[in-house]
């Protein structure tokens, strides 16, 4: 099959090389200033999987047909980056592993039953255009179709257009050594996501720290508790459930090096960075459902005084560099 990555960043690139490495052609859809320091290869280092080195073409435009466009990049560079994709072009499949809520409906607009909607856990950061250290031992990819064809339970599951779609895509990343689930609900796969990351994306940027350091301050770790209880609670009024104790054990269990691209690219001076895609649907739709979310409020207040830029933005000399969860 062949495969286009739209974002060659931390995501993107381990994607693209767990991908081209069992054997499928992938191609890499790159901003001009990344193509110019990109050198044909993906390098990725990680001491649970070893290193790896495997060639992959780059290209500013998509203009060329393939069977799966993977959308990679972070929500404020959407736009500009579907800009770079050919219009005329129709792949079988687009998967956007995006985070937030809102996005499906802009890319369904485009690519009709063609979009499925995609989440991925993975901890993984680009160090350089075509490099990425690859942190966790998981990536897990989840998987819903929006074609209201899809099958219900049993054996005739994914019998519909989106199920055979499913079905191809979750064979082709188990070949690539990648976990995948197929879900019946695409809001499930957006919300069991959303849940873990944004209280620990917020709570790691109010911190200017890692998991860690918001451990180590009582009040900012019984914020990110409470911040996951209540996005749970507005799931919940989504539509979706999701057992806020095995949230919670997660948040426990994590490893106390656990960062969030979100902090980084604050503390980077990044800027768009993700925070109004991340919480302004979920505050959005708590106002809607009336569910009180005075956690999730003070932590995306403090994350808001954190991005705001100064006039000279200080270097970020954080040691705390590893891992996502993205």
């Amino acid at each position: 099959m062949r495969h286009a990555i739209l974002g060659a960043g931390g995501v993107g690139l381990a994607l693209g090389a767990a991908l081209a490495r069992a054997g499928h052609e992938v191609v890499l859809v790159m901003r001009e200033s990344s193509r110019a320091r990109y050198r044909g290869v993906i390098d990725v280092h990680s001491k649970l999987h070893g290193d790896l080195a495997v060639e992959a073409r780059a290209v500013e435009r998509l203009d060329e047909p393939v069977d799966v466009l993977w959308v990679t990049v972070k929500a404020p560079a959407l736009d500009a980056a579907l800009a770079r994709v050919a219009p005329r072009l129709t792949p079988d499949s687009v998967v956007p592993l995006l985070n937030g809520l809102d996005h499906p409906r802009s890319l369904r607009t485009r690519f009709g039953p063609r979009q499925l909607v995609g989440a991925i856990l993975i901890e993984a950061e680009r160090t350089a255009p075509g490099r990425v250290t690859w942190n966790s031992l998981y990536a897990e990819v989840s998987l819903a179709t929006t074609d209201p064809d899809r099958a219900g339970d049993g054996p005739e599951r994914g019998a519909g257009t989106g199920g055979r779609r499913l079905g191809g895509l979750a064979e082709v990343l188990a070949d690539a050594g990648l976990g995948c689930t197929p879900e019946r609900d695409p809001a499930s796969v957006l919300w069991r996501k959303l849940v873990l990351l944004l209280p620990l994306a917020l709570a790691t940027t109010a911190a200017d720290g890692p998991l860690g350091i918001v451990r180590r301050r009582p009040e900012l770790s019984a914020l990110l508790r409470d911040a996951a209880r209540e996005a749970c609670a507005v799931a919940a009024a989504d539509t979706v459930v999701v057992d806020d104790r095995n949230l919670l054990h997660t948040l426990d269990t994590l490893p106390g090096r656990t960062d969030t691209s979100l902090h980084r690219d604050v503390a980077a001076g990044v800027r768009p960075t993700e925070l109004a895609a991340l919480t302004e649907p979920v505050l959005r739709r708590a106002r809607d459902h009336h569910v009180a979310v005075p956690a999730l409020t003070e932590l995306a207040r403090r994350a808001a005084e954190r991005e705001r830029p100064t006039e000279v933005p200080a270097p970020h000399r954080s040691t705390y560099r590893k891992g996502e969860t993205s």
